[in-house]
């Protein structure tokens, strides 16, 4: 429009996107870093919010809101360093953009006071127009591909974590026969166990500390298998080596139905696996996507879940399936309660419980076991007790103490002999 209304106008656009281009690429390039540096820099103080959060109890219990509260600030000046930086960069782009749209209006001005008698006076009115918003477009403009890039960056910044980062999975576990015949759907058929001289560690290298050491075990299909020990002596540690989250020893061996599980993928070993954890696990969603995540079970199984574990008029109540389930939806109680019933929709021959009734009242702990004794009654069940008298009548129970096995008896046998298990239960 504006060189319609002067034509010699038109020798300006050349030099103008010179500039422009050059301005862009030394602000984007400025503004991309930035925008980075802010990103990275708030990240520390919404962790430490969260944790505040997470902590307010034992951080009010010891006298240490100054101290948090002083942190806190310094976070946040830390954080709104770049973001400063980054509004002054908007500002300098701005004063260049108006500079550079004056030198512009006033090129057009000279050219129209020449050509006076040549332009319509409706076209020098649309080109002084157009002059004037010329700057807030362009300035817009260059911030949007500014926020395009930096979005940009974030998809990078995952594609490099994705192509750097070293898998979980070594190269040798998804080879062999056992790795292309495992028929997901079928295993484990039976639920039997064996551990051949396990070591286990969180780490991987020639320096590694092994949790557990030298543990032999061989559990039969449909046995119920409590573990016990104290606090550090590898009980989780050990159920955690099943759905391979440790890095076992390379001579040690762990069979599944005569499959060794350090020869397939794991999250084969753990899609497998019918875990029950301490800590209640939710996502965000409603009440259907929690329970059933795959979406394999009908409604009537659901109900049938729900119902046995005591929870069906609870969720009714509070607006059925589709109701969101968030953090005050159940208690603490019925958290476990819809965490069994979950489990119970899962079709495994193996189930793992850790410590799933140590933070229960009475009344649920009792309906935990009740279930599990009824509806796991043909499934291979590996519990870890904070109450030794849940696992009495277990099939054979394993005392673990500093990371070896040192009992594996009937609960009877170990409480009539003079055995760790037996003065860990007498103390």
């Amino acid at each position: 429009m504006m060189c319609i209304s002067a034509r010699y106008f038109a020798a300006v656009v050349p030099p103008l996107f010179l500039f422009l281009w050059m301005l862009q690429k030394f602000y984007l390039r400025t503004s991309r870093q930035m925008r980075l540096l802010d990103l990275e820099a708030k990240s520390p103080l919404f962790s430490q919010f969260i944790e505040t959060l997470s902590g307010l109890v034992t951080i009010r219990a010891f006298g240490w809101a100054s101290a948090f509260e002083a942190q806190n600030l310094a976070l946040l000046d830390a954080s709104q360093k770049p973001f400063y930086l980054l509004f002054c960069i908007q500002r300098w782009l701005d004063i260049a953009f108006d500079l550079s749209v004056a030198i512009l209006g006033a090129i057009l001005m000279v050219l129209v006071v020449k050509l006076r008698s040549e332009v319509s006076t409706g076209y020098v009115g649309l080109a002084i127009l157009n002059v004037i918003t010329f700057s807030q477009s362009l300035s817009q403009i260059l911030r949007n591909w500014a926020e395009l890039e930096t979005s940009i960056g974030a998809i990078a910044r995952t594609k490099a974590f994705v192509t750097h980062t070293a898998s979980e999975n070594k190269p040798g576990e998804n080879e062999g026969p056992q790795a292309r015949d495992i028929d997901l759907s079928l295993w484990p058929s039976h639920g039997a166990i064996e551990f051949h001289d396990v070591y286990a560690s969180y780490e991987v290298g020639e320096e590694q500390t092994y949790v557990f050491r030298n543990l032999s075990l061989s559990i039969q299909p449909g046995q119920k298998i409590g573990i016990c020990g104290r606090s550090g002596s590898g009980k989780s540690s050990l159920l955690a080596t099943l759905f391979r989250l440790l890095e076992i020893g390379p001579q040690s061996r762990i069979l599944i139905d005569g499959v060794d599980i350090a020869h397939i993928p794991r999250q084969t070993t753990r899609a497998a696996l019918n875990a029950i954890p301490q800590e209640s696990f939710f996502t965000h969603g409603t009440i259907r996507a929690n329970i059933d995540p795959s979406n394999t079970n009908g409604i009537e199984d659901i109900k049938q879940a729900l119902r046995r574990v005591e929870l069906l008029d609870v969720v009714e109540m509070k607006g059925g399936f589709d109701a969101a389930l968030d953090a005050n939806f159940f208690s603490h109680g019925q958290r476990q309660l819809f965490c069994l019933a979950r489990a119970l929709l899962r079709k495994s021959k193996i189930v793992i419980l850790d410590e799933i009734s140590s933070n229960v009242d009475l009344i649920s702990d009792a309906l935990i076991q009740r279930v599990i004794r009824e509806d796991f009654a043909d499934c291979t069940i590996l519990a870890v007790a904070h109450r030794l008298d849940t696992i009495l009548d277990f099939d054979r129970i394993a005392m673990i103490h500093n990371g070896e096995l040192i009992e594996f008896d009937r609960p009877e046998v170990l409480l009539s002999m003079d055995s760790a298990f037996k003065r860990l239960y007498e103390s």
